[in-house]
């Protein structure tokens, strides 16, 4: 264990203190405020370790409401740099943080002692202030003391040290992580948070009790002992009194979200049952018999191979009539619908599917993938860490979906461009170049793409491949590197590049993470 303690604690601080490959320091100046990408580097770091090392709940029914809820606040934000995430702690105490880059953690105690579900928003929504308000990233410029990731280091050691309860590894990384926010912050994150559950349509009532039930619980302690919410959000006194006078003043602009209203009572029954019998996720699944779907599954494989996917829908859709509780059959629907390009109706064959059975990874999997094709990227981070947990700890496949999570938190390529004939032969001409059109006749292509900061340092993982009008795939090959830009040529031949649009693939294993395509054999001018 102390060999394990002493690993993580050096990792932890190679990422905190050392500088990034391009030679910027990864931790913000003192007097500096971090940058947003800072803020997602050091939140994605804290996070890493927090599901190391955290006893988090990894139930489905329970996640996927904390995650509505807390996307019917997000949705209130505005346009925002982060894609949030929501956790939940199992520790009985009252409490929330939120750490740089969205990712907000709740504790059991709250969400079980919380008396309606305008009161878990209340709270939510002021963790969520002060991630939009950046206090972290302002509050380390205030002190020059850029403590997140030295405090990650603290709960990696406390777990690491073998301590008997969970508990305690979680309560010394809720002290540990807490930033004495001031009184103009916690202000802030109150005011602002009344304007999220308003857009939200519940009223900032919510977060006023929630408040009561801090300051009760204070009164209860011994003298000198104060809740842990305390800790990091003082002052409940005064602030309940200000989130009171702006409750006279303002009203929600919405309806209230009755579909959150009817499931709050069942999530927090699920997780009392699940802390009672200290189980982090429940997965059982109804009984079936597979011999009544399986005639039915078979056939649909072949109608499907023979290029007849309405007929196979045909099939499945009967036998979940005789079969409803049969995962197979929904999971086999989502397939089919994915290829179709119908991604709705996928998601929602899916969604049946890992309902039905929340075991296996791959159904996780192709549900965040067709939400991804679908834009909907919350949602794909969301299922796409279900199923990474779902992977087990390490192998091929875990691999490969924590590739897919990061590729969607960073993006990979933050500027890009083609440039043509002479411009393409030189990397410093050919890096900042736009062009739109190959004129006919010309033979040389260059793609240029900058890396985003995360992925600098990982430029032998990638390669590239051009992909013709007619389909067809070249050969994929290592890009130069100028810079920290890939850079990647194409030679039409004598006789220019073939009319039509030609596609630039960017591989990152065996996975495209960019594309781009420009087209050739337009005239000049």
């Amino acid at each position: 264990m102390a060999t394990r303690a002493a690993a993580l604690l050096i990792a932890l601080a190679l990422v905190a203190g050392c500088a990034r490959p391009d030679g910027e320091p990864r931790i913000p100046l003192p007097g500096q405020v971090a940058s947003v990408e800072s803020d997602r580097e050091r939140g994605y770091a804290f996070d890493e370790e927090a599901q190391k090392n955290l006893p988090l709940i990894e139930d489905l029914v329970v996640l996927e409401f904390v995650d509505d809820l807390g996307a019917r606040l997000v949705r209130s934000l505005g346009d925002q740099p982060f894609d949030y995430r929501f956790r939940v702690i199992v520790n009985p105490e009252l409490n929330a943080f939120a750490v740089p880059g969205g990712y907000v953690y709740i504790h059991s105690g709250t969400l079980l002692s919380a008396g309606s579900v305008d009161e878990l928003a209340g709270v939510m929504a002021h963790e969520l202030g002060h991630v939009k308000g950046r206090h972290s990233a302002r509050m380390a410029a205030d002190t020059a003391i850029p403590s997140l990731l030295a405090n990650i280091a603290g709960i990696a050691a406390s777990a690491a040290a073998g301590n008997a309860a969970p508990l305690v590894a979680a309560q010394a990384a809720n002290v540990a992580i807490q930033l004495q926010y001031s009184r103009q912050y916690e202000d802030e994150a109150d005011r602002m948070a009344v304007n999220f559950l308003n857009h939200a349509g519940f009223g900032p009532e919510g977060l006023v009790r929630f408040f009561e039930r801090i300051d009760l619980e204070e009164r209860k302690l011994p003298p000198g002992q104060i809740p842990p919410y305390l800790y990091s959000h003082p002052q409940v006194e005064s602030r309940i009194d200000v989130v009171r006078g702006l409750e006279e003043k303002t009203a929600p602009t919405g309806p209230p979200p009755r579909d959150l209203e009817a499931r709050f009572a069942e999530v927090q029954a699920r997780l009392s049952w699940l802390i009672e019998h200290r189980r982090v996720s429940l997965s059982a699944v109804d009984p079936f018999d597979r011999s009544i779907a399986d005639p039915a599954l078979a056939r649909a494989a072949e109608l499907r191979t023979a290029g007849r996917p309405d007929e196979a829908l045909a099939v499945l859709n009967e036998a979940e009539g005789a079969s409803p509780n049969d995962p197979r059959i929904a999971y086999r629907r989502g397939e089919i619908l994915d290829e179709q390009g119908r991604l709705d109706d996928a998601i929602a064959a899916y969604r049946r599917a890992v309902h039905l059975d929340p075991n296996p990874s791959a159904v996780f999997l192709a549900l965040g993938r067709a939400h991804e094709a679908a834009g909907h990227r919350r949602e794909a981070l969301f299922f796409l860490e279900q199923a990474r947990f779902h992977a087990g700890p390490k192998g091929r496949v875990r691999t490969q979906i924590e590739g897919e999570i990061e590729r969607l938190i960073f993006p990979v390529v933050t500027d890009s461009g083609f440039a043509v004939g002479e411009d393409a032969r030189d990397e410093k001409r050919a890096i900042g170049e736009k062009a739109t059109a190959v004129p006919a006749g010309t033979r040389r292509v260059a793609w240029w793409g900058q890396l985003g900061r995360h992925w600098s340092g990982r430029n032998p993982y990638f390669r590239v491949r051009w992909v013709a009008p007619d389909g067809t795939k070249g050969k994929s090959e290592s890009p130069d590197i100028h810079r920290g830009n890939l850079i990647a040529r194409h030679d039409f031949g004598r006789g220019g590049a073939a009319a039509g649009p030609w596609r630039l693939e960017l591989l990152y294993g065996d996975a495209v993470v960019h594309s781009e395509s420009i087209a050739a054999g337009a005239s000049r001018g």
